[in-house]
């Protein structure tokens, strides 16, 4: 069984992809700080037969994310995918915000993804194998007043993927980002977590040589 794992878990996009990935007959590992949330993801997963477990690990602190990946890595099987879809958010007006808040994000929205990658990606690289997605956000394309956190968040993200592709393009190794340019939505048919998830099947299914490294969506 093939083993996918889902980092800054939520019932949002995370929730749609673990489900459609599940549906494939992956087993699904979640992440995310907030046992309770992992709890219920979990049962609903498990409602619809799909084979899940969690981790618990703030994304900002390596060593913890690096045991929950690891742990899940020696439960389970080596990941076939790996997802980062961790983010934060912070709404304010960029000049009454304040530097700790936007390094809080940053470190929730770029540092994780880093630790992440500096984790997983030599060993797909030593397998020469496997798929590295993050979820970027369209702040990272255009500025916005109202959301500064998250915009310098997701485009330092943005710019670590671009860097993290460079690394693995003498490789079988799929490393790329969606960039999801509106707000995630059940009632929106484009931005409903299905439909996004789908989207990240898509991506999955590439074969070496006609990757895509970034879907503006």
């Amino acid at each position: 069984m093939k083993n996918a794992i889902i980092i800054g878990a939520g019932s949002g996009i995370s929730l749609g992809v673990a489900k459609r990935f599940g549906s494939e007959g992956f087993h699904i590992s979640l992440i995310s700080r907030n046992e309770k949330k992992l709890q219920d993801l979990v049962a609903t997963l498990q409602h619809s037969d799909i084979v899940a477990d969690y981790y618990i690990a703030d994304v900002s602190d390596k060593l913890a994310l690096q045991n929950a990946i690891e742990t899940s890595i020696q439960k389970n099987a080596y990941p076939d995918l790996v997802l980062y879809n961790a983010s934060a958010i912070h709404i304010k007006d960029i000049l009454l915000e304040n530097w700790t808040m936007i390094q809080t994000c940053f470190d929730i929205c770029t540092g994780g993804a880093f630790h992440t990658a500096q984790i997983i990606l030599p060993e797909m690289l030593k397998h020469n194998s496997g798929r590295l997605f993050f979820t970027g956000g369209g702040t990272a394309l255009k500025g916005e007043s109202m959301f500064a956190s998250l915009s310098i968040g997701k485009a330092g993200m943005r710019n670590l993927v671009q860097a993290l592709v460079q690394k693995a393009k003498d490789s079988n190794v799929h490393v790329a980002q969606l960039t999801v340019c509106g707000k995630v939505d059940p009632a929106d048919i484009k931005y409903k977590p299905e439909t996004i998830a789908e989207e990240y099947w898509k991506l999955y299914q590439q074969e070496p040589g006609s990757y895509v490294h970034e879907v503006i969506y």
